[in-house]
């Protein structure tokens, strides 16, 4: 593994979606931005909550966004910039150990510019 690599936490960002279509459109925004390398969208979720006095229950998609530490905070901006959502849950967790190779591409996918 680079220093590159070594000194640079795996971050995972979790979010939820009202559909495949805007978690798509959610993952596309973040990863073309070089801020996430990238995201893996699961359909089929289902969620029950709580909101505005009433109980709700939602289909909705998990979308799990693979990022390093420096990305986080702006990626996490982003997503919350284009959420369809008033409260979207956007969470971030650390890797607490990864392949090297995975994040070595992670690092690569998230450092270098943009080809468009």
């Amino acid at each position: 593994m680079t220093d590159d690599v070594a000194e640079e936490s795996i971050v995972f960002i979790y979010t939820t979606a009202p559909s495949v279509e805007v978690a798509r459109q959610l993952a596309k925004t973040v990863v073309e931005a070089r801020l996430s390398a990238c995201a893996n969208m699961l359909p089929g979720m289902e969620a029950i909550y709580e909101w505005d006095g009433a109980l709700q229950q939602e289909a909705e998609v998990a979308v799990l966004f693979k990022t390093r530490a420096t990305c986080v905070a702006a990626a996490m901006d982003m997503i919350a910039a284009n959420h369809p959502y008033d409260t979207p849950a956007i969470t971030a967790f650390t890797a607490t150990d990864a392949a090297p190779d995975f994040a070595a591409w992670i690092v690569a996918q998230t450092t270098r510019q943009s080809s468009s």
